[in-house]
């Protein structure tokens, strides 16, 4: 199995591949298939990126934004954001993202599906919730405000369709431990402190 610098060095290499097509990625797996789940998950974000960044926002005309815009000078320091309510997966992209995961001892799939707002909230368990503010270094508030956001569909991508686009529906914590694939020690970790909640 590769060193831990070893699989760091490996997967910058395949982030700054200049494509990160299908080629790409079988090259990289026949020559590290113990770094498969790593390398999939990787890929599978950097084209998504890849796809945002190809399709930016186009601006469309908004009668009201004159009104939000008053509304918005008008408000006070009183009325700021707080710190709950800001995106806190946004300072975690791409290696970002990988350390957040290996600290909190979860594949990354997981985390994707914290941070896309795919999991109940009211189904992760304290346990979860407390270590996600001590890797993530914020509060335990900020951490599960975060951590209960609304599915929301990338503004870059929200625009290529002409209808909405449908939700895809929520799972339990415990529904979507209990499908991921991941290691023995992780799983066995994410389903105690589900029981330790009773989660459903």
């Amino acid at each position: 199995m590769s060193s831990h610098i070893d699989r760091e060095a490996i997967l910058y290499a395949f982030a700054v591949e200049p494509a990160h097509d299908r080629e790409t990625l079988d090259r990289y797996l026949s020559k590290y298939p113990d770094l498969k789940e790593d390398l999939i998950d990787l890929s599978a974000e950097l084209r998504l990126n890849e796809t945002i960044e190809k399709q930016p926002p186009t601006a469309l005309p908004d009668p009201g934004a004159k009104t939000a815009w008053e509304e918005f000078v008008a408000c006070g320091p009183g009325n700021a954001t707080s710190a709950e309510s800001v995106d806190l997966f946004a300072r975690y992209q791409g290696m970002a993202f990988a350390a957040l995961a290996k600290a909190l001892n979860v594949p990354r799939s997981i985390l994707t599906a914290l941070r896309d707002g795919l999991v109940l909230p009211s189904s992760i368990p304290s346990g979860f919730v407390r270590r996600f503010s001590e890797a993530a270094s914020v509060s335990l508030d900020s951490a599960r405000a975060n951590l209960s956001r609304q599915c929301e569909v990338p503004t870059a991508l929200s625009f290529k369709s002409d209808t909405k686009p449908a939700h895809q529906g929520q799972t339990t914590f415990r529904d979507l431990v209990q499908r991921t694939p991941m290691t023995d020690e992780q799983r066995s970790l994410l389903l105690h402190e589900c029981d330790e909640d009773e989660c459903p």
